[in-house]
């Protein structure tokens, strides 16, 4: 694991206070949304906003983002004029919304290769991060998650229960069926194409302790990290994806004991490869938020 991505941070284009806030924030990746969170009105704005304010060196995350309109909107050929008129250098990789098939993925690589010519970066640079929010999507994550520069998917909940035909926001039973189905369906095609798997966002960001049931259930399932809405929720965020350090160090002692070995019992229980695969996850994931071996 080289890239640690519990937390990735929404920020409106638009809110130039919050762009500012954002400069100083502890979180492992922050994107800067022109799709969702902007009006139509003001999108104009947030991009001439964004232009002035995304320097790569002025925010403490190690890992900047923008999130682009579209491929369907009349408003992701100006969002590409703004990456090539020189914020392309600033920014680790686009959040490209709605993606249905492999062929938005193809379209979108070659708008970025221009974006990358424009601004004098290697062709592959910026990387692209796919968000799952339609049932087409879903339909071909698999391939989605097979792009070359794809490098992580996100699930898009709010998009994706509207576009199956949803009768309700509200997360009930039902609801939850379908949202387990596609998460599962995601993290698959994921873990098969050696990519991230990142949940969405946690809406109700004034109570910690729905947002903590929504991490630890999706952090059980095997995924890396989840979108945040609000800087409040990255201390809790990072909890959840982190393994203590008493897991950690469990983990290291497992690894030393069975190495060399087909199957060990350890405290009882039978240790086989499979148990060694997940401990080595625990293992990298603490390297990855700095615990030392």
């Amino acid at each position: 694991m080289t890239m640690l991505r519990r937390s990735l941070l929404s920020v409106p284009g638009d809110k130039e206070a919050m762009i500012a806030k954002a400069q100083s924030l502890v979180v492992d990746s922050l994107f800067f949304d022109l799709e969702d969170s902007v009006a139509p009105q003001s999108k104009a704005a947030a991009r001439n906003l964004l232009a002035q304010s995304v320097k790569r060196d002025a925010f403490s995350s190690p890992f900047i983002s923008v999130r682009v309109n579209a491929r369907n909107t009349s408003y992701v050929g100006d969002d590409l004029a703004l990456l090539s008129g020189g914020l392309g250098r600033e920014i680790d990789s686009i959040i490209f919304p709605k993606i249905n098939s492999v062929d938005d993925c193809n379209w979108m690589d070659a708008e970025l290769a221009s974006v990358e010519k424009a601004v004098g970066i290697a062709v592959g640079t910026i990387a692209l991060d796919a968000q799952i929010e339609t049932a087409q999507g879903l339909q071909n994550v698999n391939h989605i998650a097979a792009h070359p520069r794809v490098i992580s998917l996100s699930f898009g909940p709010l998009d994706f229960l509207a576009d199956v035909g949803a009768p309700t926001l509200h997360i009930n039973e039902s609801i939850q069926v379908i949202i387990n189905h596609a998460l599962a369906q995601i993290l698959i095609a994921a873990r098969a194409n050696g990519i991230e798997a990142l949940d969405g966002p946690t809406v109700d960001y004034k109570n910690p302790e729905t947002f903590e049931r929504s991490a630890l259930a999706i952090y059980g399932m095997g995924f890396d990290g989840k979108w945040l809405i609000h800087p409040s929720q990255i201390e809790l965020c990072h909890k959840v994806f982190t393994p203590t350090l008493e897991e950690f160090k469990s983990a290291i002692a497992l690894l030393k004991d069975y190495e060399g070995q087909g199957v060990i019992v350890r405290d009882q229980v039978m240790v086989d490869a499979a148990s060694i695969r997940m401990a080595q996850v625990v293992m990298s994931r603490g390297v990855a938020a700095g615990f030392t071996l």
